[in-house]
């Protein structure tokens, strides 16, 4: 087996108050800072190779976007910007990342853009100089009481989104969760943990507000750095929660806001705590991209707003990540997991590049008959996530082509 050493770094990427905010239909900027926004890195090598992991607080990053960072990230270190993932946690109280969804009175949240790609190049410059030998483990836990299928069937046959707390027509979750909480721990030879990584599937929209915060994650990494002996490194990458939220539509008691963000952070912690306690060692090497550009199935009466995408693997040992450019619904998320030749294998959402949601053939089927294919100027609760991909142009099996393309790429590394 050959050397592994891996670098972390984080650089802040917090905007200025008076930036827009993103994930609503209604225009919000920020008023105050609850909490910083970062840019976090792992870099991989193994003395032939190297790769990197880039998750930024911010709701999604568009292709320009990606390129941009990437650019950034070659130019101060050498090192090939097709070699990083760059994905984004999906925070909906960070700043707007979409230009063209911007008025013209947000120079505040422009600037903001301009500086970016910088910003987040500074995680990946300060991992590349603190990379130590490490050995990999892994480990795993079970959290099904904070994420949920926010598509439910109803009572009247249809499929709805978001369909009311404690709605009396509810008479089943349309779809499942991924309630996994992957955990990669990175060793060093002493035996101290130099950095976690953390794979957990739900959408981050619990603050809501003007206030800008990194949501869960953010109180998930500060907490496990309490907890943590070693103060390790936190690295947390969202999965497919196109379909999957925190509303529990069961309860009669709506959460929302900065403590129930905590409470989801700090359940995830613990979560992570209990894998910690029954790790396994894992291959650590060695070190391989790969990359495909995916043709989109699209309408023939619509527009698309995107006829391609790129999906990219990276192997680090035993272990399989995968770039999805989209909110993908979870069902594929499964699919890829399970088909995978990885021991263990890591669907990270939102990642270059942004196509908006990506639903299962299933779900069009489901939904398809009920909602237009106009662009939305609210929820639309009938099926927001089917009627938004077809308002892009998607047609059914996109979701699918997406998937078979990252098992294709997974299957290659191997």
């Amino acid at each position: 087996m050959g050397t592994l050493k891996i670098g972390c770094g984080s650089a802040v990427i917090t905007p200025g108050l008076g930036a827009h905010l993103a994930g609503y239909f209604n225009e919000r900027r920020a008023t105050a800072v609850h909490d910083d926004l970062f840019a976090r890195a792992l870099v991989f090598d193994d003395g032939t190779t190297r790769a990197a992991l880039l998750a930024c607080d911010v709701i999604c990053l568009p292709e320009e976007e990606v390129a941009r960072v990437r650019e950034a990230i070659e130019t101060r270190t050498g090192l090939s910007g097709s070699s990083v993932m760059v994905s984004a946690t999906h925070t909906h109280t960070g700043p707007q990342t979409r230009a063209f969804q911007l008025p013209e009175d947000a120079e505040p949240t422009r600037e903001w853009l301009k500086t970016f790609p910088e910003r987040a190049a500074g995680a990946v410059v300060e991992a590349l100089e603190k990379m130590e030998e490490v050995q990999v483990y892994h480990g795993t836990a079970f959290e099904d009481r904070i994420a949920f299928n926010r598509r439910y069937r109803m009572k009247d046959g249809t499929v709805r989104t978001n369909p009311g707390y404690q709605n009396p027509d509810i008479v089943e979750p349309a779809g499942p969760i991924d309630p996994e909480v992957g955990v990669l721990s990175y060793t060093r030879a002493d035996g101290t943990t130099k950095a976690l990584f953390v794979h957990y599937t739900c959408h981050l929209d619990n603050v809501s507000g003007s206030e800008i915060s990194a949501d869960y994650p953010g109180y998930l990494a500060a907490r496990l750095r309490e907890r943590h002996k070693d103060q390790p490194f936190v690295f947390y990458a969202q999965g497919a929660c196109g379909d999957i939220n925190h509303c529990d539509f069961r309860s009669p008691y709506p959460r929302k806001g900065h403590e129930h963000s905590r409470w989801m952070g700090e359940t995830l912690a613990g979560d992570v705590c209990e894998a910690l306690r029954d790790l396994k060692p894992l291959e650590s090497t060695p070190v391989a991209i790969a990359s495909k550009i995916v043709p989109l199935p699209v309408r023939e009466d619509v527009e698309p707003f995107a006829t391609e995408a790129e999906v990219q693997a990276i192997r680090v040992g035993d272990v399989g990540f995968v770039s999805i450019p989209a909110e993908y619904f979870v069902e594929h998320q499964l699919d890829i997991k399970a088909r995978s030749p990885f021991q263990r294998t890591f669907v990270c959402e939102l990642a270059n590049g942004w196509v908006g949601y990506v639903p299962t053939r299933k779900a069009f089927e489901e939904n398809m008959r009920h909602v237009s294919w106009e662009r939305m100027s609210g929820f639309d609760h009938m099926g927001y996530e089917v009627r938004s991909a077809l308002s892009r142009g998607f047609a059914p099996g996109v979701g699918e082509a997406l998937a078979d393309a990252a098992v294709e790429l997974l299957k290659s590394l191997r």
